[in-house]
């Protein structure tokens, strides 16, 4: 990887790969929904959703019939700690390209009636997913965790947030967040590291930032939930439960991610995991039961998730401190458990990074979580490494059975005795902002 920095401040790293004459490009900006303004949750998303509505002298329909010719399309991404902008195009079309990405990200015209459009379908759509019960549980899970700090909310955004948004918050998020010196292109593929230096300058060189002085959102330091609770999103007459159970984790840059990795992939990362086996295989509840830490860059949660019935409700949910309470204390992981867990882990895994639109995502994680750069390399040697004992020591670290919350989105009528014969607490219901 070679890396320069343009006169503006903006970062340049580059791959050279050369097997067929396609370039992608990856636009990292370290600022995503965590730094939304405490009362403009989903600000920040709104904000890149409206970048391909008109830029510089072009409508956003000359826009996209631009992309069209040069065969490319524009994916743009707003996670919580990043958002990110990403084309691939053929080698010879990628000056173009590059420069109207540059013009996109650095000249948006956020006109007032794209902005009413996209406003109103980001309510119509956040309206349609509290009909939806994963999302109302993801919803409900991030703010039991997190309430009112940067990740207790989703990127999306809420209903009584994004009603009360106007264009001026809009350009205001665009000129604290698009800001040369904190961005970062990646470019992979078909050139030499000298020419996607001069590719880069060339496109990107007059990207300027707005002076944003008194305007700079200050990120708001992240807790850690250690509050057991239950909370119940009612749905008269579901027919099956959503469940999210877990607690606030680690951060990426724990020096036991890879002892968590090889863990989870066996607690409940793959289909032979022991959650999934005990849920689906052995009782019959779900089509599938995972559970996953959601590494960033500070603190994320721990979770299980799975729906299952509404009749073995508190049964599934029993089950699941089961196995939290046995791989920590009771049953360890078996060295037959760890051994397919990294199989599971490094088979396949260079298969990530053959093509350079995988290059450059791979690259942008590195970037964003500030990772050595033989990451990748490393990775595979250092998921053969994890001991048994590192095993141990992380699940008794970090997993937190005595501190779990439990989201249920499904009949409380019908599951609120069981949920009580199991020891839970009475449910609290949840209302969403």
């Amino acid at each position: 990887v070679c890396k320069v920095i343009l006169p503006n401040g903006l970062s340049v790293w580059s791959v050279e790969h050369r097997k067929i004459p396609v370039v992608s490009c990856l636009l990292l900006l370290p600022g995503g929904s965590a730094e939304d303004p405490m009362d403009q949750a989903g600000v920040t998303s709104l904000t890149a959703a409206l970048l391909d509505e008109g830029c510089g002298k072009r409508s956003g329909l000359e826009l996209h019939r631009l992309l069209g010719r040069l065969g490319t399309q524009l994916n743009v991404r707003v996670g919580m700690d990043a958002t990110t902008l990403r084309l691939t195009m053929l080698r010879r079309f990628s000056n173009k390209a590059l420069s109207l990405l540059a013009e996109l990200v650095g000249e948006p015209r956020f006109e007032p009636e794209a902005f009413e459009r996209l406003r109103k379908l980001r309510l119509d759509r956040l309206a349609q997913l509290r009909e939806v019960p994963a999302a109302i549980a993801d919803r409900a899970f991030a703010h039991v965790l997190y309430r009112d700090q940067p990740y207790g909310h989703l990127p999306f955004g809420t209903e009584s947030a994004i009603r009360r948004l106007t264009r001026d918050d809009i350009v205001a998020r665009h000129s604290q967040a698009y800001r040369p010196s904190e961005a970062i292109v990646i470019l992979a593929g078909d050139a030499t590291h000298a020419e996607f230096e001069q590719m880069a300058g060339e496109a990107f060189g007059d990207w300027k930032a707005v002076d944003t002085e008194g305007q700079q959102s200050e990120r708001i330091p992240h807790g850690e939930s250690k509050r057991a609770s239950l909370v119940v999103w009612d749905r008269p007459q579901a027919a099956q439960s959503e469940l999210r159970i877990g607690h606030v984790a680690v951060a990426r840059n724990t020096p036991d991610y890879f002892p968590l990795l090889v863990m989870n992939t066996a607690l409940g990362g793959q289909f032979t995991s022991r959650i999934n086996l005990n849920l689906r295989e052995a009782k019959g509840y779900t089509y599938g039961a995972q559970s996953s830490f959601d590494f960033r860059r500070e603190p994320g949660p721990f979770s299980v998730q799975t729906s299952v019935q509404t009749d073995v409700t508190a049964n599934a949910i029993q089950e699941v401190l089961g196995e939290l309470h046995a791989v920590r204390d009771g049953r360890p992981l078996t060295d037959s458990e760890i051994v397919h867990a990294k199989r599971t882990l490094t088979r396949g895994y260079p298969q990530g990074f053959e093509t350079a639109n995988q290059i450059v995502r791979g690259l942008a994680q590195l970037a964003l979580h500030d990772l050595p750069h033989d990451h990748f390399t490393q990775f595979s040697p250092s998921v053969t490494a994890v001991q048994s004992e590192d095993i141990v020591r992380v699940t008794q670290t970090h997993l937190d059975p005595l501190h779990l919350s439990t989201v249920v989105v499904g009949d409380l009528t019908v599951i609120k005795d069981g949920l009580q014969d199991i020891g839970l607490d009475a449910p609290e219901k949840i209302v969403l902002p």
